[in-house]
């Protein structure tokens, strides 16, 4: 497949040949992650089938989510790291398989000790949304890149949201294996696509060795870390299992840091995250899933379901709220490659700032119209757009920001920081949500409510301050590969 971005000499590529090409590009990438939001999403609606089925406890099913979790935060860095060296379309093709690996274990292992080993190694998939932002940066034309980030973007937020639904449906009309069996035929048909629509990855003349000791002292880091912050809700934020999980983890985390700094070629270029745009842009993806993005998934949920009865509920059953959420979803994703269109000619902080700005919105909408189902799936419309544009935002502002050989990794910190500040998120809101209950339950009251919303607009309005200070994306002035137009477009992709 000839590549778009580099025009054979004495001439420009066929227009149509170009968009074919380009086409094809972005829908693999849109394919590709889709593999991953559908695995991330898929088993939430089987746990209590799970506890059914197997007789085990939630401290034991809810381990399916905990262990793709750990692996997908860690296999985010490494992945992105290897792809970034080795070629990112070939590891994307071996992210993908192994998530499929992942799905044949579970369904022939048939226990729930197979299940959680199945979906530890599912988390592998957790490099797929960092390697795609690095292809579409190699592969694209500089002006499609924007646009490409947004439909992929878009595409996590679909697919995740397919996933709740999908299985839901596979639950009731057949049994919990065909979701994996779903799972694994969605890997396989992407990595068939990938390997013939994507064009071959480049790798460095020159390779540098790969930092095994930087990432053997990341892992247990990363997941000591994550694994406290989501323990400590049920074991106690004193216990001593929590508080030498996180002092542990945070130590190793330490010592990772100091080796990184003193390499030429580390697992993670730390210094790249130094810039002004890189540590502003990271500050804000911690602080968005500090609140809206990373405790959504208990607020709404109780809204929509709660009996009506109830100061918060609105007592609608799990296939409506699963419609709302679907709409919402494909709202979001309709407005995606509206928002590579704003990133690419304004840059991702602007694109960031709408996404603030809208979760805001979304969030004050909760807090004057809980008790209203119009007014709550207008909610998840606003905020399914807010995430299409903060999501197209953020990896934009690392194109804007960093070298390309090193795009993968550096989006895959940005996702593993997404993912720990998440899990932070969740225990921070649990604890909100638990400060004033209805007498008699265990259910919030508005006054409970209205404190976790508010500290999801309060973070939305940080989140919005940081963009103003970004600045705009450094713009290098270039021919157009594709078209003779007298307008120009920077190497990241912005209009200029």
């Amino acid at each position: 497949m000839s590549d778009p971005s580099n025009p054979p000499p004495g001439g420009r590529l066929d227009r149509a040949a170009v968009t074919r090409s380009t086409t094809f590009i972005i829908a693999a990438l849109v394919l590709a992650e889709c593999v991953s939001a559908f695995e991330a999403g898929m088993i939430f609606i089987a746990l209590p089938r799970f506890g059914e089925i197997f007789d085990a406890p939630a401290s034991t099913t809810g381990w399916a989510v905990t262990a793709f979790m750990l692996v997908a935060a860690t296999t985010a860095l490494v992945g992105g790291r290897l792809g970034d060296l080795y070629g990112r379309k070939k590891v994307l093709i071996i992210a993908m398989m192994a998530s499929t690996l992942g799905s044949v274990i579970s369904v022939f292992g048939d226990s729930m000790g197979a299940i959680i080993l199945g979906r530890g190694v599912q988390g592998v998939a957790g490099a797929i949304l960092p390697l795609c932002y690095g292809l579409a940066r190699e592969t694209l034309p500089p002006g499609k890149v924007a646009l490409a980030v947004g439909y992929i973007s878009g595409a996590a937020l679909l697919a995740g949201s397919g996933g709740y639904f999908v299985a839901g449906v596979l639950l009731d009309v057949a049994d919990w294996h065909m979701i994996f069996v779903f799972a694994a035929v969605l890997a396989v048909v992407a990595s068939v696509v990938a390997a013939f629509a994507l064009p071959g990855s480049h790798t460095r003349m020159e390779l540098p060795q790969f930092d095994y000791l930087g990432a053997a002292l990341l892992t247990p880091g990363l997941v000591a870390l994550l694994y406290g912050i989501t323990q400590g809700p049920t074991w106690g934020w004193t216990s001593v299992g929590v508080l030498a999980l996180i002092i542990g983890g945070l130590a190793v985390l330490s010592v990772w840091t100091v080796w990184e700094l003193r390499l030429a070629e580390p697992l993670v270029n730390l210094r790249a995250l130094a810039n002004k745009q890189m540590t502003l842009n990271l500050i804000g993806v911690a602080v968005l899933a500090l609140g809206p993005v990373g405790a959504v998934q208990i607020v709404t949920p109780m809204i929509l379901q709660a009996p009506a009865s109830l100061p918060v509920g609105l007592g609608m059953s799990a296939t409506v709220a699963g419609l709302i959420g679907g709409i919402g979803a494909i709202v979001g994703f309709a407005a995606s490659p509206i928002a590579g269109v704003v990133a690419g000619r304004w840059g991702g902080r602007t694109a960031f700032f709408i996404g603030a700005a809208l979760f805001a919105v979304a969030n004050l909408l909760i807090l004057v119209g809980h008790k209203s189902l119009p007014v709550m799936i207008a909610v998840f419309v606003v905020a399914a757009v807010a995430t299409a544009f903060a999501y197209t935002g953020y990896p934009k502002i690392v194109i804007e920001s960093v070298p390309e050989d090193v795009t993968s990794v550096t989006t895959g910190v940005l996702a593993t920081a997404r993912q720990a500040f998440s899990a932070i998120s969740v225990a921070i809101v649990s604890v909100m949500i638990s400060l004033w209950t209805v007498s008699g339950t265990t259910m919030p009251t508005s006054a409970s409510l209205n404190l976790a919303v508010g500290w999801f607009v309060l973070c939305s309005l940080v989140v919005a301050a940081i963009c103003l200070f970004i600045g705009r994306p450094h713009q290098a002035r270039v021919d157009s590969p594709v078209s003779g137009d007298q307008d120009g477009v920077d190497m990241s992709g912005a209009t200029v």
